[in-house]
């Protein structure tokens, strides 16, 4: 009996520490995405955000529809098939791709959204207006709110290119309310977990205004002295 019982606590630790390592994978594979692009495993990432509860937290939404929009821009001959993989998710996170679908241009998107609306909530209210609505380009997208600002950041993590993180920086000193203490702190946290956010950061930083450096300048520094490296 007792041999047992071990056999069963050992399996529920093996379990716990499988399902652990998939959570830890799916968030690791999205944030290091640009590092080692692998278009075939979007639906693998995808389903193991799902199930970690990634999308449901402050930010994450954002963060996926940029990501998700980039790569169907990028890969319009795929789209048919991930659609094909992503049958079966819960109905918020078809939303989610539709909306990716919708701020990547494809015409898909709007039809997702329009079916996604045949019930009349303030929810489905809003994702037909949304469906009605010219898309733009995660790139061409003004940074005016933290969430707009994740939605680059997630485009980012897609690409790597730089682009989106200096469509960030320019937000900066905008003097938009919570954009700036936003910023800093989301560049600090990137900038210490990623050396080529780092990098670009401190490219830019002689090109911003007065104001933009003092605040790039120290979210740099919080995110050096994180890191162990000297500050600038």
């Amino acid at each position: 009996m007792n041999s047992l019982k071990l056999v069963f606590v050992a399996g529920l630790a093996l379990a716990s520490s499988l399902a652990a390592r998939a959570e830890i994978s799916a968030q690791a594979s999205l944030e290091t995405y640009y590092v080692n692009p692998q278009p075939a495993e979007l639906p693998r990432i995808i389903r193991g955000l799902g199930q970690q509860g990634y999308f449901e937290k402050p930010g994450n939404t954002a963060i996926a529809i940029g990501f998700l929009s980039t790569l169907f821009a990028q890969n319009p001959e795929r789209v048919d098939a991930w659609l094909l993989e992503f049958n079966g998710l819960p109905l918020a996170q078809h939303r989610l791709i539709a909306s990716a679908l919708w701020q990547a241009g494809n015409p898909l998107g709007a039809d997702m959204l329009r079916h996604l609306s045949r019930y009349t909530t303030p929810v489905n209210y809003a994702i037909a207006r949304l469906a009605d609505t010219p898309s733009l380009d995660v790139a061409s997208t003004p940074v005016l709110s933290p969430s707009s600002m994740n939605l680059q950041w997630g485009a980012f993590l897609a690409t790597g290119d730089e682009r989106y993180i200096i469509n960030i920086l320019e937000a900066i000193g905008t003097n938009r309310p919570g954009l700036d203490s936003a910023a800093r702190y989301a560049l600090a946290q990137d900038a210490a977990a990623h050396p080529r956010v780092f990098e670009i950061c401190q490219a830019q930083l002689a090109k911003q205004s007065n104001e933009a450096q003092a605040v790039l300048r120290a979210a740099l520094n919080d995110a050096a002295a994180h890191a162990g490296r000297p500050t600038i």
